[in-house]
C-alpha cells in the first residue's frame, strides 16, 4: 500500500537486510507528502537528495524515487554515489545540472533505463511507487521462473 508519505532520508545506509527481505529504517523526518511545512533546511545525504529539493522546492514522494535510483546506481557498482567526492557545494551545484553516479560496466540496460526515469531532473518524468513496485515485481518472478541466465 503507497500511503503518501515521503522518507526525505531515503539511502542505502537506511535499508537493512536480512536473509529474504530488505527494510528500510529511520523515519524520523518522514511525514505526510501533503502536510509539508515550508522552510529553508534540506536534510538528508548530499548524494541522494532529489535536485529539486537541493533548488529549494519541497520533498515529494518524486523525491524518495530520485533517492530510489542513486541506489541502483550503488548497487551496480558496490560503492557509495560519489565517494570520491566531497560532499559541499560543488556537488550540489553538478547535481542540480545533471551529474549522476556513474553504473559498473556490464550493468543490464533495462536496470540502467529504470534507473536513469528514476533520476530525472523532471520529478513528474519519474516512476510513481507503483510503478517501481509492479517493475520490480516483474523482474522477481521472471528471474523466479526463468532462472538467472
Amino acid at each position: 500500500m503507497f500511503l503518501g508519505y515521503c522518507h526525505k532520508d531515503f539511502h542505502s545506509g537506511n535499508i537493512l537486510q536480512d536473509e529474504i527481505y530488505s527494510y528500510v529504517s529511520d523515519f524520523g523526518l518522514t511525514g505526510p507528502a501533503d502536510k509539508q511545512k515550508t522552510n529553508d533546511n534540506i536534510y538528508g545525504v548530499l548524494p541522494y537528495i532529489a535536485p529539486e529539493v537541493l533548488n529549494g522546492e519541497l520533498y515529494t514522494l518524486a523525491s524518495d524515487i530520485y533517492s530510489f535510483g542513486i541506489i541502483m546506481a550503488e548497487l551496480s557498482t558496490g560503492n557509495p554515489p560519489f565517494y570520491d567526492r566531497k560532499h559541499d557545494v560543488s556537488l550540489a551545484l553538478d547535481i542540480c545540472n545533471g551529474l549522476r553516479p556513474e553504473f559498473e560496466k556490464g550493468t543490464p540496460e533495462f536496470y540502467k533505463e529504470l534507473a536513469y526515469r528514476c533520476m530525472n531532473a523532471n520529478p513528474n518524468q519519474r516512476p510513481t511507487s507503483k510503478e517501481l513496485q509492479d517493475i520490480l515485481y516483474f523482474w522477481f518472478h521472471s528471474i523466479e521462473k526463468y532462472g538467472n541466465s
